[in-house]
Formats: C-alpha cells, structure tokens, sequence
C-alpha cells in the first residue's frame, strides 16, 4: 500500500525532518514555518557525506520570486539564524552566503526568478538543495527545471563510493549527494501562504505524487496552533480586525484562496479535519450496513460510506467512470471494489430518484437493472438541490465526541476530496456574478451527487431525507359580507 503524502495539522516537524524528494508546508502568515525552512538546510547539510577532506560540502539554491522579495524577506530572515561573520561569509554582489559549523561548509545562493524565462539561469547550477520561499508565487516550470539540478553536487569525484554503500538499483556504485548512510540526499522543500484553489499549485498539495509531502499546519485561530508563544498577544485577533472573510481564510485559517474560476459549494470542508491520515478500516456490524449513494447518469459515480456507533459518517471510497452504462458501471467498478475490500458485509444501494425511469433500450429502470445485479437498492427521498447539499454541510459542521461528523479516507476518495476542496462550484459569469447551481464538471459533479444521495440516506435527524413539502392546491372561493 502506497504512503499518504499528507499529514494532519500541527506536524511541523514532520516537514523538518521528512526525507522525501520534495517537501512542502502550508500555513498561517507567523506560523514559523520560514524559520522552519532555513533550519532545514543545516539538518541536511550536516547529514551530508564528508568529501575525501573530512568536509561535508553541500550546495543550496534558496529561490524567491522576485529579488526585491528576496532582498526585503528571504535574506533577512535567513541572517536572523545566520549571522554573517558568526555562522559564515556573506558576499553581497553574489548574493551568496557560505555557512560554516562544526565539519560542514554549505555554499547558499539567493536567487530571485520571476518567470519561465528564468529557467535558463539554472542551467549550469549543480546544487544539493533547493529551497521555495512563498512557493505559490513562484513559476511552476522554475520548480520543475530546479528539480533536475539538485543531487548534482558533490559528485562521485569528491564523495567517492565506498564498499559499504554498495549499488543503486541499477547495478552503479553508490556516491556522491548522500548521508553518511549511503542514501540520496537530494531534497527540495517550500513553505507558503495557501494558494488559491484551481491553480498548479493548489492540485500539487491535494494530489501530491508519491515523491511529495505535504504538510498543512492547523488554524491559527484552533487549539492546535503551537507556535503562538512566539507571537504577540492576540496578534491573529489584531490580525483579523477590519478584513474579510477570504483574506481571513487564506492568511489566518489556513484555507486555499478564492477560485477565479468559481465559488465550491462545500465551503465548510477542511481537509486536515476531515480527512483521515490513514486508511479507514469497515466495521463488520449488521447493524451498520454499507450505503452506497450513487449518481447513475451517463457518468455514474459512486461512494460508499458507513455510520460507526456513535454516529460519525466514514466514508471509505469513492470513484466514476464516463460514458458507462450502469450495468456496466456496476459489473465492472463497483462489484469488484465489493468483492476486494468489503467481502462479507450487508450493503444498500441510494439512487438518483430518477433510475426508477425506463429507458428507451429494454424498457427496464436502472433501479431494475441493479436489483437484478442482486443489489438491495432504494431511490434517495428526494432529488432537489438544497436538500442534498444540506445533509453534505450538516455532516461536515457536525461534532461528535469532539471529532468532526463526517471522516473521509485519503488513500481512495482522492477525487471526491478534489471536489469537495473546489472542483464542486458554483461557476463564475464573467460578470463577476455567481451561478445558483453548482457548475457540471466530470467527473467532480457526479462524486459529489453520490456523497450527497450517501448523506441523504444516513441523515439522522431527519431534516433532509424526506420529500419536499407539498404546497396545497388553492380553490377560488366567493366573499360573503355578513
């Protein structure tokens, strides 16, 4: 089973230490996480092999998006841990700085590239480290092009392999960029303010390869914000006066900025509180069966979820398929999923009320075709709009024994955490206006109408899955004045 690149708020030193390829970290504005990221190129530096002269050389290139930025931030900040003269030289017309402590010389260059066409300038670099400041104003093609210069100094020559190191996996002696163990120490890392959703950044963090981890640090306004013993009083209640509710999520709650491309309708989601960090494992209970809402459009979807004992919402998987007939779709996604990791246990099927309309082919309903699949299935109470997404936001703002109402898993419900962070919207008009319904973007849309028909079928308060109210017909009648 492959590793969730994420880890739940509060795990700054996840980051510090994470040896993975790339590391990332999300957070507040004071949240530390700059500090955290300048201490970082001395732990990795410090791990360094030694070179054949007892020294551990490494080379980092600290990237900022602009040089005023780097001038008036990034370089300040680093020389408030790094003194010149004390921890090292700083040569000011090079703008680089070569640290100095105990057997470590690590040589740091400052660079600010504002675009794509400053790739050019890292061509010649050999670097050991990279490091992103405010990472989501930084070009995306930079962070690509910087991902092939690190690992290139020191080379073999100046760390030569050693017989305890062995082979790499393709039979070459192991040397050069390595710890004293003999593994990689190539790593590239970032620290930043939210980006706005819809960007290159924004899907980095929600769906990070397997090689990038993600660190997003907790509200700065929750219990769980650990670093505010180096801050003012009340510094994020000052912070807040006067702003709106945006500036407040980004800068303050920890949350992604605005789409330019539309409004997502879930605005109460939060993914480091409700998504789990690891793999929700299904409860074998008659009592609590297995729901599976699903939208049998011509993009079916999907998503299975269970109530546990105390009430809380698991959602364990969710997945859709486009242009897939509904026997199809179930024969070939849904059963084998059954048979894979639910074996055993008793399930239900909710349906789009309207898979109980014949189609024009063999005159049989969709909720037909599942049955005879050998399915125990149920239309949804109702279709309307507002109920739906009611019984999803009565889920997330719920708490139960002080957990959030509705856990999600990270490992396979990727794209349905996709929708519910912004792929699900309300669209924008070029007016700058917002649409009333959410717009129909595949397969987002349709993962969403399945946890809504998954919530309206285990809504236990009875508000939301239930028919609509009936307005009562009105009779004309005459007046009489007595």
């Amino acid at each position: 089973m492959a590793t969730v690149n994420y880890t739940p708020p509060n795990s700054l030193l996840d980051f510090f230490v994470s040896d993975a390829f790339v590391s990332l970290v999300v957070g507040p504005v004071g949240s530390t996480k700059t500090s955290a990221a300048i201490m970082k190129i001395a732990y990795h530096a410090k791990r360094m092999a030694p070179c054949t002269d007892g020294i551990r050389r490494s080379r980092c290139c600290w990237v900022r998006n602009t040089n005023e930025q780097l001038k008036d931030t990034s370089i300040p900040d680093f020389m408030k841990w790094f003194p010149p003269g004390v921890a090292g030289e700083w040569k000011a017309t090079d703008k680089k700085f070569m640290l100095r402590f105990d057997d470590v010389e690590c040589e740091i260059l400052f660079r600010g590239l504002d675009d794509k066409n400053d790739v050019r300038r890292l061509l010649s670099l050999q670097l050991s480290f990279a490091v992103l400041d405010e990472f989501r104003e930084i070009d995306p093609e930079i962070y690509k092009a910087l991902q092939g210069r690190i690992g290139r100094y020191p080379d073999k020559m100046l760390v030569p392999p050693r017989e305890e190191w062995g082979n790499d996996l393709k039979g070459n002696p192991i040397g050069g960029c390595v710890t004293d163990a003999g593994q990689n120490n190539a790593h590239m890392w970032g620290a930043t303010n939210p980006p706005d959703m819809d960007t290159f950044w924004e899907q980095l963090l929600t769906s990070p390869p397997k090689n990038v981890h993600v660190t997003l640090q907790p509200d700065a306004l929750s219990d769980q914000a650990d670093w505010l013993k180096y801050l003012p009083e009340n510094y994020y209640e000052n912070l807040c006066e006067g702003k709106d509710e945006d500036w407040v999520d980004v800068y303050v709650r920890n949350k992604f900025g605005k789409s330019l491309a539309g409004k997502p309708v879930f605005r109460s989601f939060s993914k480091p509180l409700h998504v789990a960090s690891q793999e929700l494992v299904p409860i074998y209970n008659s009592a609590n069966p297995l729901i599976i809402g699903m939208d049998v459009a011509l993009h079916p979807a999907a998503t299975l979820g269970q109530l546990d004992p105390t009430g809380r919402l698991l959602v364990y998987e969710s997945f859709a398929a486009e242009g897939m007939g509904a026997l199809r779709f179930v024969r070939e996604r849904l059963k084998p999923v059954l048979a894979r990791r639910f074996y055993g246990m008793s399930y239900l099927v909710v349906v789009d009320p309207a898979a109980n309309t014949r189609a024009q082919t063999d005159e049989r309903t969709v909720l037909e075709v599942l049955e005879a699949e050998g399915f125990n299935v149920v239309t949804a109470p109702t279709n309307a709009l507002q109920p739906r997404i009611s019984a999803v936001d009565s889920y997330l703002t719920r708490v139960v024994d002080g957990k959030a109402g509705i856990l999600i898993d990270p490992y396979h419900c990727e794209d349905l955490i996709a929708a519910l962070l912004s792929k699900y919207r309300y669209r924008m008009r070029r007016t700058g206006e917002i649409e009333d319904k959410p717009e129909k973007l595949h397969p987002w849309s349709d993962l969403a109408d399945s946890l809504e028909y998954l919530c309206l079928q285990t809504d236990t308060s009875g508000l939301f899955n239930q028919e609509p109210p009936v307005a009562p017909e009105i009779h004309h009648v005459g007046y009489m004045y007595v």
